[in-house]
């Protein structure tokens, strides 16, 4: 590296790759090279090398001069520079001495969520003072307590969120309040449910219970069914009887998307391959989605990797975690769902497998790295901390931002906030980073059939509309979301005219506008396309009125078809994607115009005050009983932009949204609990 200033102060990790001719006899002597050149001042060799075709792979904690050493060595390939810090203490939050400090703040006005698993271990001192009501609907154990710890784990982030932010600081605040249903018990290490009662009856016990009793409405599942894979078609009775009560019930249910508890492992002569070829086979049969994870009313959640450095224990044999920071963990499973809609809609993390050898060139996974997995908290008195691996733990860290929204969003408009509300702001404030779009989008699908696999369509099926965040919950001049709610009939369209200021689109900073739609339709287990009706929005620089009234002209003769809408002039449409298409057979949609600091002229069309126009419609898929009553939405738009320029963009918003017979229309900032 030629610019010295860009290297880390003190040691840091980087990957060698060292040049090997498969004569194994040669790997203890070309270790020990490696060790002189490291020398004997705290730089060295982490782990035994780890051997595949031509190369042979390690970790080495080096500073600059001992990094010059090893790039002065003939059998040195690569060095990736810098790896990561090397950090002092190891990852000591599971050490059974570890002494969190605990400010609890909740009240009776709190949020509020349900957890379907296990159980919970209140024992624990994080949750002793914050599980609100218990009930075991399972029967086996003749206890509330969680004897397995899968939803003591769960719990933990539901009312947490993200332990990593306390590890250094040691400062733990629990944000939602919990409800306990026990569902399943401990079976040899694995929770399950009873033999004598059907799954489905013992969820709708529990939520039915904590809705009435408790008045919960947002709800955590990770569990599924790994012998019923979606392979299209018609939709499972167990997803079924979820969607029957997130609409008879108004509330919000979180879904794991589901796990493969032993991916295939692949062969690889690189890093890069290995990386590749495990987001790659995402695609594979054995990946779709499971029941109830097609539920079309619940949220589906997928998992990334928020970890990529696994642990480095000497002469042990060398670990190669196989994602790297926001990738999609191997183990998860992906979409689409029934009709094609988008599953998982939200993907969050949940920890990271690695790839070790046993023996030399013979691989296997090491699924319990404890650098590598999503922590959490245990169910015992030994120690408080856990980590774990699969969906299971990424759909909390969804349950924790929807039952935050819940609460805020009925603090705001002091009546209880629809489900569709809640949902569309959750998706509203999903995004993916840039290494999480091109990482996913870089993916290839070898079972698509057709002339092309466009990246957009693979992107969607592996991480959906991307990682929820809380930032809709504070305050902040640069983020501005207005919401309306509304029931639409669906031989009509509803058109929201929403002012865009131009000193939005003039500033120098990162712009985006998300557009989120989320609505409630019938279901029909007994028809293949099972959504009696589909809604979707396209979006409109400018519109002529001469084109709105021949298309309502069809719209109330039933005689419009999905293609009139696309048929609009292009040159009056805004730029955001996916493009309506896409996503108008899912529940839950979000699009987005996004620009850099010098774009945004797009939307300035002329000498007036810019303006966007939202127009929202539907169509019954097949003819039912209740086909003529009103479909129930709701709507989020959010603008924001990434620098502390004041453009006074509430205040502009305010003034000027004029949104003509549509009511209950709100327009908000940020929420600070």
């Amino acid at each position: 590296m030629d610019n010295p200033s860009l290297f880390p102060e003190g040691l840091f990790v980087v990957n060698i790759d060292v040049w090997f001719n498969g004569d194994r006899s040669t790997i203890m002597e070309t270790e020990a090279q490696l060790r002189q050149a490291l020398g004997t001042q705290g730089s060295k060799l982490l782990g035994d090398l780890f051997e595949i075709p031509s190369l042979l792979l390690g970790r080495a904690s080096v500073n600059e001069f001992t990094l010059n050493a090893l790039l002065d060595l003939d059998i040195i390939a690569s060095v990736e520079l810098p790896y990561s810090n090397v950090v002092t203490e190891p990852y000591e939050l599971y050490k059974w001495d570890y002494e969190p400090i605990i400010q609890n703040e909740l009240d009776s006005s709190a949020p509020l969520a349900t957890i379907l698993d296990s159980g919970i271990f209140t024992g624990n001192p994080l949750l002793s003072d914050i599980v609100v009501a218990e009930e075991d609907f399972d029967h086996t154990e003749n206890t509330t307590a969680d004897l397995n710890g899968h939803g003591t784990g769960v719990a933990g982030i539901v009312a947490y969120g993200d332990f990593t932010v306390g590890m250094k600081s040691k400062v733990f605040k629990p944000l939602v309040r919990l409800c306990n249903g026990k569902i399943m018990h401990n079976d040899n290490g694995n929770p399950v449910f009873s033999i004598d009662k059907r799954p489905e009856q013992t969820i709708k016990e529990a939520i039915e219970y904590f809705y009435k009793e408790y008045g919960c409405r947002v709800f955590n599942l990770s569990a599924g069914d790994s012998d019923h894979l979606y392979c299209g078609g018609r939709q499972f009775a167990w997803a079924e009887m979820l969607d029957q009560l997130s609409r008879d019930l108004d509330i919000v249910i979180i879904v794991s998307a589901g796990n493969v508890e032993d991916p295939n492992i692949v062969e690889f002569s690189s890093r890069d391959e290995l990386l590749e070829k495990c987001r790659d086979q995402l695609f594979y049969p054995e990946h779709r989605l499971i029941d109830p994870a097609t539920s079309a009313l619940s949220v589906t959640v997928g998992a990334i990797t928020r970890f990529d450095e696994p642990e480095a224990i000497p002469n042990r044999s060398g670990r190669i975690s196989v994602g790297k920071k926001d990738y999609m963990s191997v183990f998860t499973r992906i979409g689409k769902g029934v009709n094609k809609a988008i599953k998982p809609e939200l993907v969050d993390y949940g920890g990271n497998f690695a790839v070790t050898q046993f023996m030399r060139g013979q691989t296997r996974w090491l699924k319990t790295d404890q650098k590598l997995l999503e922590p959490t908290l245990h169910n015992g008195n030994d120690k408080i901390f856990k980590g774990w691996c699969g969906t299971s733990f990424s759909a909390p860290h969804v349950t924790h931002i929807a039952a935050r929204i819940e609460r805020a969003l009925q603090e705001q408009i002091k009546e209880k906030p629809s489900a569709n509300l809640i949902r569309a702001i959750l998706v509203n404030s999903a995004r993916c980073t840039d290494e999480m779009l091109s990482w996913a989008e870089a993916s290839t699908d070898v079972f698509h059939k057709g002339k092309n696999n466009p990246k957009q369509e693979r992107r969607l099926r592996l991480i959906g509309f991307g990682k929820a965040n809380d930032s809709l919950l504070y305050s902040d001049d640069n983020h501005v979301t207005l919401f309306a709610e509304d029931s639409l009939e669906l031989r009509s369209f509803h058109l929201y005219k929403i002012p865009v200021p131009k000193e939005f689109l003039k500033v120098k900073a990162e712009k985006s506008i998300a557009i989120s739609l989320a609505y409630n339709p019938i279901t029909r287990l007994s028809r293949k396309d099972y959504l009696t009706n589909n809604l979707w929005f396209e979006v409109f620089r400018k519109i002529d009125e001469r084109d709105l009234i021949l298309y309502k002209a069809k719209k109330e003769s039933g005689e419009d078809s999905e293609e009139d809408l696309e048929n609009l002039p292009d040159e009056n449409k805004a730029a955001f994607l996916p493009g309506y298409r896409d996503l108008s057979k899912s529940t839950l949609q979000q699009r987005i115009w996004r620009k850099g600091p010098r774009g945004g002229s797009d939307l300035l069309w002329d000498e007036n005050e810019p303006y966007i126009y939202i127009l929202v419609t539907g169509k019954e898929r097949f003819k039912y009983a209740e086909q003529e009553a009103p479909q129930d939405y709701a709507l989020a738009i959010t603008f924001s932009y990434g620098s502390r320029d004041d453009i006074e963009l509430y205040n502009k918003l305010r003034q000027n949204v004029r949104i003509k017979d549509r009511h209950r229309v709100r327009t908000r900032t940020q929420v600070k609990r």
